[in-house]
Parts: structure tokens; C-alpha cells; sequence
């Protein structure tokens, strides 16, 4: 089962997502289920997360399960039509056992369907595909309306994975295409026993689509995030393919992949292959085996990152300037504001600004505090030296490195630190497992102990403006936390901790301030004095542990 749509390789080494999956069971499969969006950049694992959801479930006969992604079946409406409904059956009949091709073709998917009441409900399509002016908004009415047909017929509950949902607005270059949205939405409201899982890539386009007040899908999808891996994540699968490494080497793993799921399978499939050449797993290697998968033309993450380029250039307008920009940005030694980029490229404010927007939108930078940063760290070390005409053979030497070794850890850690929203992440999941535990008010700047309260929502935070920017909004059952995150090799001082407390008061009850330098006297006594949570990295590897325990302890 499932065998051609999860490989058993992929199916192997599938890590962590454990609180992904279960708010995915959650809303998908509760007695009153809610619609899901899954974001997340590429090759985050969003699509092995709803594979590994579907894998789990599968045997479950009062659901049926259908994935179809978009970007495979939008290129003209009738097309799309015919395999969206395709695909409906393909998943029904054959629960992903066989391949699909017989379900997305005519007259072949008509011997398919040995029910005569599907077979009758293809009927009006094959018969609008037949004319010679065809009714494209009747193919769409009628593709989206047989989930509940499906879920009719069977009497089971029908779940709908759609991925790449945002390659869905193609179709609106057809004529009578507009108002695709606003189709799906009609339908999505109308049918019984049908709950749909999205999911997307460009999220910006994902964020138009579910968050725009405008969009017909506007506040209709309870929203899944999908972040890089933690540490443990990373760790998890790294012990996977490298059973006996230790804990120091698998940091470097984490650290070079910035727990990217993909690139972390790829250093680790190309430092096996280099111990497979009798070499001795270090830290050397482990630098060895990124540099030739990210420099080598014959590395698959050398390969992503041309296909990641190309293709989000291809979507965005001003293909020179985009280009110039992020090569500016990535071989920068720090990041830069958008007048320091103008001034660089000897262009005004105004055309800077707007490419910068488009490189926000297509998922390739974000602005943290007037300074504009790579969204992925792997890809600006590509672009740094790629683009720039360098790359090395598929299996160098040490010696044939030695100048990007030189720089490797430098340029890397400030890409890595640039994605400062890691640290969040990390600071995130740690939250997830507050839960009523007491612990030393020490480790939060407090004279006495305190009791962590247990969070049901934590959420990036941005006002309707943009002003304002949280790191963390947690909420709790009586208030709210605004947790703010500096990883920054400076203590913090008064003038950071006000920041967080004028610009947090509106929201939230609690401030809580976490600084990797920790703060100043004055700082320390200023947050004492106003009631300012405050923890240091030393503070933060103690809280981590002692959660850990008392997760141990429980079970």
C-alpha cells in the first residue's frame, strides 16, 4: 500500500513532526473536523508530512484519502478537471498501489470505475469535454463536487490533500477562470463529509489566498506552519544513517543543513559515500561532504538550488535586478538595508524597493528590522559562490578546499545567524512543553519559582500595518506571553527590554525577553523592576533540560 506514492526510503527516514502530525489528527480527523493549511518553503517536508499522515491512517476504512497536487494538473481547465476527479477515483479504488496513469487519461478511466453511479457521475464531464465550446465553470462545478459524490456513494468521510495549492490561480488566465476561487469556495460550503488539507510552497501566494480579507477562501483553514528541524529533529534522523556519530558531529549536520530536511539527507547520503571511500568521519568531512553538495554541479542540493533560482525568478518580473540584488545580499558580509542596496547597485530607492517586495513574495528574503535577509541560508552560500563562477568536483580533497574552508564556518554562521527565526522556532517547540511544570524563577530574571503555564496558541506576530513585529504571541487560557528573541553576541540593555514592553503592552500580560548575551546590571534590574521575564542562553539550555525531565518523568 502506498508504495508508489511513499517511497520506503522516505517512509525510513521520516523524523520528527510529532506535534505537526498531531494537530493535523486533530483538526482532520476530530468528530467535527476543520479545513487545514500546511505552509512551509520547498523541500521543508510538507509533503512527506501529509505522506506520513496518510501512511499512518490509511487503514482506517471509515476515511478515504486522496492527494493530488496541483502543480501536476493545472495546465489548461479541462485538463484539470479530468485528473482532479481522476485522481478522486485513483485513490479510491487503489489506495496508492499501483500507478495512476489508466485514472487520468479518457476513454481509460472509464474501465476503471466498476461502479455504475461513478461511472454516471463522470458522465457530465466527459460529456462538456466532448463539445466543441466547452463550459469551463460546469467542469469545475462538477470536479469539485465529486469529493462529496465520493463521500455520497461510499458514506465514508473523504479527506483532500491538495498540494501546491497556489498553482490553482494558472487557470485564471483562461477565459471565464476568474472566479476560480470563488467556485471551490461555493462547493467547499455545499458538500457534506468532505474536509480538505492545503498546502503550498510560494507563501506569500498561500498567505493571498487564506489570510487576504478579499480571497473567497479568506479565514476558511486553520493554519499549520512547517519550520526548519530542532536540533533533536535533526538528531533524530542524522542517528538514522550515522548510528554511532556523536553528539558534537551531529550538531554540524544541523548546522550546516539550518535543519532543512533535505539538504540534511543529502550531506548525509554524501558524507556516507565519502566513509564509504575509506575515509574517517570529522568535522573536516563533515565540511567536505556540504561544500560538494552545494558547490559540485553533481550535488543534488547544487541541483535544488538552480531548479529554487530559476523557477522563482521565472515567477517574478525584472529578471536582472532580482538577480542583482540577490547576489549582493548573499556575498554582503552583513545584511543590508534597502538604501545600502540602492547606493551598492546605483539605482534609486524607488525601483529597489518594489524588487525587493517581489523577492519577499516569491520566498527568497525577508526584512527583519530594515535589513533584508535569505530565507535560506544553503541558498545564499550557493548563490555566494556559484553565481560568482566557483564550483568543485564531486568529491574534492582536502587540500583542493583549503580557501572555501577558510571562509566556510565565517559566511555560513552569519547566514545562519541571519535566520534568526531558527532560534524562534527552537524557543517554540521548547514552549509547546510548558505545561504547568514548576520551575527556579532564576531562569527567568524572577526571585521565586514560577509555574510555566501550558500555551494553546503560539504564532509570529505582525500588525495589519507592519510596525509591529512579535517574535512569539503565546496565549494562554488567562492572557498572553510576547516573547522576543535576540541571538546576538551583545547583552542586552534597558533600551531593548523598553522596546519589547511599549510595543508588547497592547497585546500581552507577559513579556518575556531571551538574549543569547544575556543583559546588562542595569537591564537585569530594570526587568526585575517592571515584571520583564528574562533568560539567557545558559538559561535556556537549563530550561530545556529540566523540561526534558520532567517530560521523562511523565512517561
Amino acid at each position: 500500500m502506498l508504495e508508489y506514492f511513499y517511497r520506503k526510503d522516505d517512509q525510513e527516514i521520516f523524523s520528527g513532526r510529532t506535534y505537526e502530525l498531531s494537530l493535523m489528527e486533530d483538526h482532520l480527523l476530530s468528530g467535527k473536523p476543520v479545513d487545514v493549511h500546511i505552509s512551509g518553503l520547498r523541500r521543508i517536508g510538507k509533503t512527506m508530512l501529509i505522506k506520513e499522515f496518510m501512511k499512518r491512517h490509511m487503514d482506517d476504512e471509515s476515511i478515504i484519502h486522496v492527494y493530488i497536487n496541483l502543480e501536476e494538473i493545472s495546465e489548461t481547465p479541462e485538463d484539470f478537471a479530468l485528473k482532479f476527479i481522476g485522481w478522486h477515483l485513483y485513490w479510491y479504488y487503489t489506495k496508492g498501489d499501483r500507478l495512476p496513469g489508466p485514472y487520468l487519461h479518457l476513454p481509460s478511466l472509464i474501465f476503471q470505475i466498476p461502479d455504475r453511479e461513478l461511472r454516471d457521475a463522470l458522465m457530465p464531464v466527459t460529456a462538456e469535454l466532448e463539445k466543441a465550446k466547452r463550459d469551463r465553470q460546469r467542469l469545475l462545478e462538477e470536479c469539485f463536487s465529486f469529493a462529496g459524490t465520493l463521500a455520497r456513494f461510499t458514506g465514508k468521510r473523504v479527506i483532500v490533500f491538495l498540494d501546491e495549492f497556489q498553482e490553482i490561480a494558472n487557470l485564471t488566465n483562461f477565459d471565464h477562470m476568474k472566479n476560480i476561487l470563488k467556485i471551490f469556495r461555493s462547493i467547499k460550503d455545499r458538500v457534506n463529509h468532505v474536509t480538505y488539507c492545503i498546502s503550498g510552497s510560494i507563501i506569500s501566494e498561500m498567505e493571498n489566498i487564506t489570510r487576504d480579507s478579499g480571497s473567497p477562501l479568506f479565514n476558511q483553514f486553520s493554519h499549520i506552519p512547517i519550520k526548519p528541524y530542532t536540533r533533536d529533529e535533526s538528531g533524530e534522523l542524522v542517528y538514522k544513517l550515522v548510528p554511532h556519530i556523536d553528539n558534537r558531529l551531529m550538531g554540524l549536520f544541523y548546522h550546516y543543513s539550518a535543519g532543512n530536511p533535505f539538504y540534511l539527507v543529502q550531506i548525509l547520503r554524501k558524507t556516507l559515500l565519502f566513509l564509504g571511500r575509506q575515509e574517517v568521519l570529522s568535522d573536516m568531512l563533515i565540511k567536505r561532504a556540504f561544500i560538494s553538495e552545494v558547490l559540485s554541479p553533481e550535488g543534488l542540493i547544487h541541483s535544488y538550488c538552480t531548479y529554487l533560482y530559476s523557477v522563482s525568478l521565472q515567477r517574478a518580473r525584472g529578471y536582472g535586478v532580482l538577480k542583482s540584488l540577490l547576489d549582493t545580499v548573499a556575498t554582503n558580509d552583513t545584511s543590508m538595508t534597502q538604501s545600502e542596496l540602492a547606493r551598492a547597485l546605483k539605482m534609486s530607492q524607488g525601483p529597489i524597493r518594489i524588487n525587493l517586495k517581489e523577492l519577499q513574495d516569491i520566498g527568497l528574503l525577508f526584512e527583519r528590522e530594515q535589513r533584508y535577509h535569505y530565507c535560506d541560508p544553503v541558498l545564499r552560500y550557493w548563490v555566494a559562490y556559484v553565481q560568482n563562477g566557483v564550483e568543485v568536483a564531486d568529491f574534492p580533497q582536502e587540500k583542493d578546499l583549503r580557501s572555501i574552508i577558510e571562509e566556510l564556518d565565517k559566511k555560513y554562521q552569519r547566514a545562519s545567524e541571519e535566520l534568526g527565526r531558527m532560534k524562534e522556532e527552537s524557543i517554540m517547540i521548547m514552549m509547546k512543553q510548558f505545561s504547568g511544570q514548576e520551575m527556579d524563577g532564576a531562569l527567568f530574571g524572577l526571585a521565586k519559582g514560577i509555574i510555566l503555564p501550558a500555551f494553546t496558541k503560539l504564532e509570529q506576530y505582525v500588525s495589519k500595518d507592519g510596525k509591529t513585529e512579535i517574535d512569539i504571541l503565546a496565549t494562554t487560557k488567562t492572557g498572553k506571553w510576547a516573547v522576543e528573541v535576540k541571538w546576538k553576541g551583545k547583552a542586552a540593555g534597558i533600551k531593548e527590554i523598553e522596546r519589547l514592553l511599549k510595543k508588547a503592552s497592547p497585546l500581552a500580560d507577559t513579556c518575556w525577553y531571551v538574549s543569547k548575551a544575556g543583559f546588562t546590571k542595569e537591564a537585569r534590574e530594570f526587568a526585575l523592576e517592571q515584571g520583564i521575564l528574562i533568560s539567557s542562553e545558559k538559561d535556556m539550555r537549563i530550561l530545556g533540560d529540566s523540561l526534558q525531565n520532567s517530560m521523562e518523568r511523565k512517561y
